[in-house]
């Protein structure tokens, strides 16, 4: 079937969370981590699953610590890193609406770490930034550090039944309304696989859309943070994907037939990796920001709004920014 597309709409955030699993996520002696209040690795009434753990745990201390060492140099960087690495597609060829790619592990993302994490995000990025009838939430002290928030949610997660759905926040309209925009999770991958409706690829489907709504360098910006409070986008995209791409998207856990088995959602991680790749070659990094639930109520509430919806899109739907 044909693309479809999502337009951005300025909506109204109602103001409180509907997570029921304030306590977060409790480790196992194992290792594996459950939702505080029930216990369960899926869990549809609080819209979280650890079952991605599988995919981590097991991996060599000496990966572990590479990628910490790697994360460590990138984040004591200034913003304005150079471009230089090879292989990487022109700007020319990388526009809002072109066909995605898969990322080759020749760019991973960093983590962006506040020196005092103390202020939400719509606080912190206090700067603002007018793009036609759009206004971007901007870091203080550079107005080409933009902001973007993202989530995901699954009801009946991991039950019968799951609906998923997404949702990213990036700035105010023409209105001074914020503008969320959101939909459900699509039945097939963005290379016409089958997907599951589940929690952490609509998380990853936030993070995806929120990339491509718009061609972001073309704003004037050299770097973008994604504010989520998703462990696993956070640590996937910047630690455990370098593991991953050098193991060939194999995790060491062995399938009933004795082959290794494949890493979750390695469809959506390599269109995210192939965004942060399409960013670098415009200069722009990419950076996430790991948040407390509780500040990102807005982006949540969107995205359990947007799981509500009864059919999900069948094929892969594209997301277009337009003036708001």
């Amino acid at each position: 079937m044909p693309r479809g597309y999502y337009l951005a709409q300025g909506l109204i955030p109602l103001g409180y969370s509907s997570s029921d699993d304030e306590e977060g996520p409790c480790e196992l002696p194992d290792g594996r981590l459950v939702c505080g209040p029930h216990g369960l690795v899926t869990c549809g009434k609080c819209c979280t699953d650890y079952s991605f753990m599988e995919d981590v745990l097991g991996e060599d201390d000496e990966d572990d610590e590479d990628a910490e060492d790697d994360e460590e140099r990138a984040d004591n960087k200034d913003f304005k890193d150079e471009v230089n690495l090879p292989n990487i597609p022109p700007p020319s060829a990388f526009r809002v609406g072109h066909d995605m790619i898969r990322g080759t592990g020749i760019v991973f993302p960093t983590t962006f770490e506040p020196r005092a994490n103390t202020q939400p995000p719509l606080e912190l990025f206090s700067g603002r930034r007018r793009h036609i009838l759009a206004t971007r939430y901007t870091y203080p002290s550079d107005n080409s550090i933009l902001l973007l928030m993202t989530d995901g949610a699954c009801l009946n997660n991991g039950q019968a039944n799951p609906r998923a759905g997404w949702a990213f926040f990036q700035g105010l309209n023409h209105e001074g309304n914020r503008v969320v925009v959101s939909g459900r999770l699509e039945q097939q991958g963005p290379w016409g696989d089958d997907g599951m409706q589940t929690s952490n690829r609509a998380e990853l489907r936030a993070v995806i859309a929120a990339l491509r709504s718009r061609h972001w360098p073309g704003e004037g910006f050299h770097t973008v943070v994604i504010a989520t409070d998703s462990e696993y986008v956070v640590e996937g995209s910047t630690r455990w994907s370098k593991t991953w791409v050098r193991n060939n998207w194999k995790t060491r856990s062995r399938s009933r037939e004795g082959g290794y088995m494949s890493v979750k959602n390695k469809d959506l991680w390599e269109v995210l990796l192939g965004e942060c790749e399409r960013a670098h070659g415009n200069g722009m990094a990419v950076r996430f920001w790991k948040i407390p639930r509780e500040w990102n109520e807005l982006v949540d509430e969107h995205a359990k709004r947007a799981a509500e919806i009864e059919e999900a899109p069948e094929g892969w739907v594209e997301v277009m920014g337009v003036p708001i």
